[in-house]
């Protein structure tokens, strides 16, 4: 399956935190590709609204957060991120998970979906 075709299917199905919020979905692309969960190898899973917030109220916010789930599991930042890899991504004043489609940053929240322009990125992990 390639980073289109998830990105659609992850579309088609409802929102629900700790299955397919902007943390949890960028977790299953990397499963997907990579074989392991890095949310999983950090050991912070959610199941709820309140657990992610919970997570991301700590010190650093999802700053910290995601910086040190993808630095457990090995990835390397990029500044020139392509298709597949993922990124902390600035949009409408909200700073989420998201993964490179190759024409956007896809993410998902409690809101609806989030299609970011390429350039929109603060960082960025090669997977």
């Amino acid at each position: 399956m390639d980073v289109r075709e998830f990105v659609a299917a992850l579309a088609a199905e409802p929102f629900a935190w700790g299955i397919n919020d902007c943390a949890s979905c960028a977790d299953r692309w990397v499963t997907l590709r990579r074989g392991f969960s890095p949310m999983g190898l950090y050991g912070r899973r959610h199941t709820s609204r309140d657990e992610a917030q919970a997570w991301l109220s700590e010190p650093g916010n999802i700053y910290v957060a995601f910086n040190r789930v993808m630095r457990r599991g090995g990835f390397r930042r990029t500044k020139t991120p392509g298709p597949g890899d993922l990124g902390l991504v600035i949009f409408d004043g909200r700073m989420c998970i998201a993964i490179n489609t190759g024409d956007c940053w896809f993410s998902r929240h409690e809101d609806g979906l989030i299609a970011a322009p390429l350039n929109h990125f603060w960082k960025a992990w090669s997977i």
